[in-house]
């Protein structure tokens, strides 16, 4: 995959519809001639941007799995909705340019020609007008952090049927001849995808094959705000590997929440989460949580699979991170041969979730660990790790930060982060 998609999906766009138009066109001499191609090719760029956000919105198995995770995946999502608001924000504003332009004498007015636009094109550009103000709209809820998840996640669903608007907006307003072009043949399918994905998000089908009805078992409370979930999902579970997450939902009203399995599969459809109240919603489960209650689990996710490394590995677990080295722990032999170092971060021996556990199931399987406990003046650092092949790391995204560029400064003998950095939102 490329490093950069986003850049790289773009730039694509952006070479093809510019070298096509050049050839056809040559290069503008007015101010009305640029303002036509950046107008066109600001709204390819958008509708582009726009139709690969929404095609991975639609959490694709194939992809999920191409891209490394669905962390990494709602990543690239979260990138391409940025790209697509600001392409949106320069088609609009380039359109709205010929007021200023001519107060400032720097062109001269244009003649019109022709008795306007028909019923269907006029409606077209009211539609994308429409549309263009309300995805600017939700695209700035989306950034900001203080929406309450279950406003977010209602109004984020109002994002397909506005790419629907946007996709009318430019099949019925964009020349013929676009069409024709390099440029055209790979948005046409590019679109013909996302229209399909928006009716497939509309129709509430995402995620849908892939979940699960099943009851809680137990809910305990641990140290440090933490409560362990114990689900009973019985034969219809399909299996996991360690390391993986779900989408969980005790409550319909609220909606899902990702979660990381913290147990190994065992084949009997029993999945254990530990979760750490960290907003409003997961401060409630404590009190709200009842054996025999229905939970609906989708899954599973993620491709954080120790497998994928070498013999040397380092484990780095930052408080709740914890979660998916649990459930490594329960699946791994003794006789898989890996040499790991694990380090346990957290503010105090008390706040650690399942300590003994861990530190039996370390002695069992030789793996040496080192309990880091904020509480003592104790401090992870990357010259802490010693040469590995591979670092698996699962906690605050400020310590994962620190710990890829101290790994990067090690050069040639660098060794590879694997980072899970799941975000909704």
């Amino acid at each position: 995959m490329l490093r950069r998609p986003v850049t790289s999906l773009l730039l694509v766009f952006a070479v093809l519809y510019a070298a096509a138009s050049v050839w056809h066109s040559g290069v503008p001499d007015s101010y009305w001639g640029w303002r036509y191609e950046w107008m066109m090719g600001s709204g390819v760029l958008l509708m582009a941007a726009m139709s690969a956000a929404v095609v991975l919105a639609a959490r694709p198995v194939w992809l999920e799995q191409r891209l490394r995770g669905l962390d990494k995946l709602y990543g690239l999502h979260k990138r391409l909705g940025i790209a697509a608001a600001a392409l949106l924000a320069i088609h609009w504003l380039v359109k709205l340019s010929p007021k200023l332009v001519l107060a400032l004498g720097l062109a001269e007015r244009r003649a019109r020609h022709g008795g306007g636009r028909d019923a269907l094109a006029s409606l077209a550009k009211d539609m994308g007008e429409w549309a263009a103000w309300a995805v600017l709209a939700l695209v700035a809820l989306a950034l900001l952090r203080m929406v309450p998840y279950r406003f977010w996640r209602k109004t984020h669903k109002l994002f397909a049927p506005f790419y629907l608007m946007g996709a009318f907006h430019t099949v019925v307003l964009a020349p013929g001849d676009m069409w024709l072009q390099p440029a055209g043949w790979l948005l046409a399918p590019l679109m013909a995808a996302g229209v399909g994905c928006a009716v497939y998000s509309m129709l509430g089908r995402i995620g849908r094959p892939r979940r699960f009805a099943g009851e809680v078992a137990r809910a305990t409370p641990l140290p440090g705000r933490q409560l362990e979930v114990i689900c009973r999902m019985g034969r219809r579970w399909p299996g996991h590997a360690a390391g993986q997450f779900a989408l969980v939902c005790f409550d319909e009203a609220e909606g899902a929440h990702p979660f990381t399995i913290a147990s190994a599969d065992q084949g009997d459809g029993e999945l254990r989460f530990i979760i750490k109240s960290l907003g409003d919603y997961t401060a409630t489960l404590a009190d709200s949580l009842r054996p025999g209650q229905a939970v609906t689990v989708e899954g599973p996710y993620g491709c954080f699979d120790l497998r994928r490394g070498g013999q040397r590995q380092a484990w780095v677990a930052g408080g709740i991170g914890v979660t998916p080295f649990l459930a490594w722990l329960q699946s791994r032999e003794p006789e898989e041969g890996y040499d790991i170092d694990f380090y346990y971060c957290v503010r105090s021996a008390g706040e650690a979730a399942r300590l003994d556990e861990v530190r039996q199931a370390c002695q069992r399987h030789g793996i040496r660990l080192h309990l880091i406990a904020g509480d003592t003046g104790a401090q992870l650092e990357a010259s802490m790790l010693p040469q590995v092949e591979d670092v698996w790391f699962c906690g605050p995204q400020g310590l994962g930060a620190a710990l890829r560029r101290g790994l990067a400064a090690r050069g040639a003998l660098a060794p590879r982060l694997h980072q899970e950095a799941f975000s909704m939102r």
